[in-house]
């Protein structure tokens, strides 16, 4: 079901308040995390003043400080990086301020604004899931084939040290296809004293943050199957990503609306609760945050910050974020709103194509920077240990996801911003960019084989020799065969300023994953020295870690 009304879903009574930094450090209260509290003061006066003016019955604090991330998830961060905080990006110094349900929120945020102890203040957003149920049991997954996942799988299938966070309903954890798949993750949804839409009812688990992230709603067993549903192994759909992991990050609870049309139940979370869910999946080793979610702003207002917050926080920890564009079949800016997180720089946005690669009749557009990917008819996993066919731009979302968590696997040293990129870069356009398609259809053969080519060997003389080569960017790469019986010294002479790799293996082409042994340093000179144990042919690869140029390859025999 499309929905025709198109306007933003903002939570009543709830207001969100960042303080400045000087003035947080002498708050004189103690306040809570989560989503309980009696605290009604900060202990500054003229804030605490506006707050008792506005009836406010409880203050909880956004978020804790930073703690140390859980085991399993691999983190590759460049020197250049600095490692993040909780305190650095304000969110221990934002809070929820809850206050009745008839409130007059715009006017609290006005007075609240103007204070000067204040850094902000504005409302809390209800997101949707972005999907159109369907026909359960229809049998394909032409999306696979269409954005070519089956020659990509021949250079990379995943890596099981690459998590995909499905931030969403929940995950089916006893899922055949997924069970195999998922790593620890977490239920975020508190909706204590949060009221329902206008006509609509909370069901199911919504007041208990814990530790047990079910799918009581199917549609993130959906995404998480169509990202990385286990593959190859004779039981239901396959998914983008083989091997990858699945983190669970419910930040959607089930809701049951009533209309003139009929009932219907679907998935609805604020923004401050998928804040918190970003958050955590950054703090616990995700490589790629999937939100097949979103709500919609006023054009007029600033992107909400404790949600823009949480992810700068979350790709400044290294993580690719992507998220669903919305399923009004319009451009928002035709009525004066915009798509978010979707409208977020560091947001790689997703529409939704059919199977004639036309944007499907659902899907949102807009000045999004977006790719498309399939959105129809999509086979995945479902709760119940079932599976089903949905459309949505949330369906093709996690295409995209699978496809990040792929190019991550290929080369774990790029950068969220580099491999946004190279998804855009290799799209497949049906013209220019444009605001109907944006840079046009993910293509995963093209993104895989942009960071792993199809290698180019040069047999070299084993006693002695000097090879000149030329790497023109980053992730470029040469390979050499060496037939020698035993030990081999290799000196690679790089250009100033770039920093290149040398990997080494016998019998085969190494890979950034898959070598016998290789000299990494952030320098451009590199040194390896093999003892052979057998003779054999052995392989040499050069490779660009950052920087391009001329290089000197000398081999020689001992």
């Amino acid at each position: 079901m499309i929905e025709k009304e198109i306007k933003p879903r903002i939570v009543k009574g709830r207001v969100i308040l960042k303080l400045k930094e000087e003035p947080s450090r002498v708050v004189a209260t103690s306040v809570p995390t989560g989503r309980r509290s009696k605290v009604v003061n900060l202990g500054i006066a003229s804030v605490d003043k506006i707050l008792a003016d506005y009836g406010t019955i409880g203050i909880t604090k956004l978020r804790g400080p930073s703690t140390d991330s859980l085991p399993g998830g691999m983190r590759v961060r460049r020197v250049s990086e600095p490692e993040t905080t909780h305190e650095a990006y304000g969110f221990t110094r934002t809070f929820i301020v809850k206050v009745p349900p008839e409130t007059d929120l715009n006017s609290m945020v006005k007075k609240l604004k103007e204070d000067p102890n204040v850094e902000n203040a504005e409302l809390d957003y209800f997101a949707r899931m972005a999907v159109v149920p369907n026909d359960r049991y229809f049998l394909h997954q032409w999306g696979l084939q269409r954005i070519k996942c089956e020659q990509a799988w021949e250079l990379e299938k995943g890596s099981q040290d690459v998590i995909i966070a499905i931030v969403d309903t929940g995950v089916d954890r006893s899922h055949p296809d997924l069970v195999d798949k998922l790593v620890p993750g977490y239920d975020m949804v508190d909706l204590t004293d949060v009221e329902s839409e206008e006509g609509c009812v909370w069901e199911g688990d919504i007041y208990t943050r814990d530790n047990n992230p079910e799918d009581e709603n199917g549609h993130g067993t959906h995404c998480a199957g169509i990202a990385a549903a286990s593959t190859n192994n004779g039981v239901g759909v396959a998914g983008v990503a083989w091997n990858c992991k699945i983190m669970s990050v419910r930040v959607l609870a089930n809701i049951r609306c009533t209309t003139d049309e009929g009932t219907y139940v679907t998935g609805t979370g604020t923004f401050t609760d998928i804040a918190d869910g970003i958050i955590w999946a950054a703090d616990h080793g995700a490589h790629v945050i999937s939100m097949s979610l979103g709500g919609l702003v006023p054009k007029n207002a600033p992107p909400p910050s404790g949600l823009k917050d949480a992810i700068d926080y979350a790709s400044s920890r290294g993580c690719v974020l992507v998220a669903a564009m919305g399923n009004d079949g319009v451009n928002p800016e035709d009525y004066n709103y915009y798509a978010y997180p979707a409208a977020h720089p560091k947001v790689l946005a997703v529409g939704a194509i059919d199977k004639n690669d036309r944007r499907a009749s659902f899907s949102n557009y807009g000045d999004y920077k977006h790719v498309m990917a399939p959105g129809v008819d999509i086979r995945s996993a479902y709760i119940g240990s079932d599976y089903a066919d949905m459309d949505g731009t949330s369906m093709a979302t996690p295409f995209v996801s699978g496809l990040a968590a792929l190019i991550k696997s290929a080369d774990p040293h790029l950068s969220p911003e580099e491999i946004v990129e190279t998804i855009r870069q290799t799209a497949t356009s049906h013209s220019e960019y444009s605001l109907e398609y944006g840079y046009g259809i993910v293509d995963a053969h093209s993104a895989i084989k942009k960071i792993i080519p199809e290698p180019l060997i040069s047999a070299i003389d084993p006693c002695e020799a000097v090879i000149e080569g030329n790497l023109k960017d980053s992730a470029d790469q040469k390979i050499y065969k060496i037939a020698v019986s035993n030990t081999l010294n290799i000196n690679l002479d790089g250009p100033e300023g770039a920093d290149f790799d040398l990997y080494l293996k016998k019998g085969a082409p190494p890979t950034i994953r898959d070598y016998d042994k290789r000299a990494y340093t952030v320098k451009p000179d590199e040194i390896i020295t093999h003892l052979i144990d057998k003779p054999g042919d052995y392989y040499v690869m050069v490779r660009s870690y950052r920087g391009a140029g001329d290089f000197k390859l000398m081999v020689r025999r001992e």
